[in-house]
């Protein structure tokens, strides 16, 4: 009677684990279970390039600062100039050596608060007397993000912002000179474009 209980509990044994054979086998012929294999590096390359439509290209970004730096080494100051978009993305940053990091967040403050408020921010800092309730609602808003002191001024292409730029460090006017400097030399560059295409 044992032995054959013990036979019985073996065949089961030996059932279960066949099924169990089975079941894994046939799920594995069907992919399942398995990771899928990574699209392969050609597969990558064939997909077409995702763009993100921009309104101040890194060229122009970069005709802005180096302009702006060349006022500032004139002056034997050092500054951190930034410029960003129209949504505020930071588009180029440059950190004179011996500026202070500090200087490089006044620098992003400034140019993300001049592109904010579509205005300088020297303007801004005026509405602290003339409209504090627009100025102390545009720091809450932002948090932290803007700083409403001069050296910051917005990028305008046919009366539409397309970014800003912003100076911090440089003593005195230093900053808000440095950033008309970076300005004149970009619109100038911009001038000379649009004659071109006319011409072609």
């Amino acid at each position: 009677m044992k032995s054959q209980r013990l036979a019985t509990t073996i065949m089961k044994i030996i059932l279960t684990m066949g099924i169990s054979l089975l079941v894994s086998d046939n799920l594995t012929c069907r992919g399942w279970g398995q990771e899928k294999p990574a699209p392969a590096a050609s597969d990558r390359a064939s997909r077409p390039l995702i763009r993100v439509p921009t309104a101040l290209p890194l060229d122009e970004a970069r005709i802005l600062i180096e302009a702006a730096k060349a006022v500032v080494k004139a002056d034997n100051g050092r500054a951190a100039i930034a410029v960003v978009d129209f949504n505020g993305n930071l588009v180029s940053l440059d950190s004179m050596d011996g500026t202070s990091g500090f200087w490089v967040k006044f620098a992003i403050g400034k140019a993300m608060g001049a592109v904010t408020l579509q205005q300088t921010t020297a303007e801004s800092a005026d509405q602290l007397q003339t409209n504090p309730q627009r100025f102390h609602s545009a720091l809450s808003l932002m948090e932290g993000q803007i700083i409403l002191i001069p050296g910051g001024f917005p990028l305008i292409v046919d009366n539409v912002i397309v970014g800003a730029i912003g100076s911090a460090g440089h003593r005195g006017d230093g900053d808000v000179r440095a950033v008309k400097a970076g300005i004149a030399a970009w619109e100038k560059y911009r001038q000379s474009k649009r004659q071109e295409a006319a011409s072609k």
